[in-house]
C-alpha cells in the first residue's frame, strides 16, 4: 500500500472537534460517500474521535456502490483529493447511484 499520511492529514477533518460531512452530501454520485471519506481520512491519521470508519452508515454506501472497504481505505491513504476520490468511486462502483 502506498500510504501518504502527510497528504491525508492535510485534507482530513479532525472529528475529535468537528463533525463529518452530512450524509446527504454526494461524492462519486453516492450519498453517504463524502461522510465515509471524512471518517476514513480521520481514522488513518488518528483523528476519528467517536466516529468509526466502516460503521453501518459507511457500509450502506460501500455495499450500494459495490466497493470493498479495504480497497477504499487503501486509495484514500494515497492522499487522494476529494476530486480524485470522486473519480475513483465513479470508476470502481459496481452499482448506479
Amino acid at each position: 500500500m502506498n500510504e501518504r499520511l502527510d497528504e491525508v492529514k492535510q485534507q482530513a477533518r479532525d472529528l475529535r472537534t468537528e463533525e463529518p460531512r452530512s450524509p446527504a452530501e454526494e461524492l462519486g454520485g453516492f450519498e453517504l460517500a463524502a461522510r465515509c471519506l471524512d471518517k476514513c481520512r480521520a481514522s488513518l491519521v488518528g483523528w476519528q474521535g467517536e466516529y468509526q470508519y466502516g460503521c453501518p452508515m459507511d457500509q450502506e454506501f460501500l455495499t450500494t456502490a459495490g466497493i470493498n472497504k479495504d480497497e477504499f481505505r487503501d486509495f484514500v491513504a494515497t492522499g487522494a483529493s476529494d476530486g480524485e476520490v470522486d473519480q475513483w468511486i465513479r470508476s470502481h462502483a459496481h452499482a448506479q447511484a
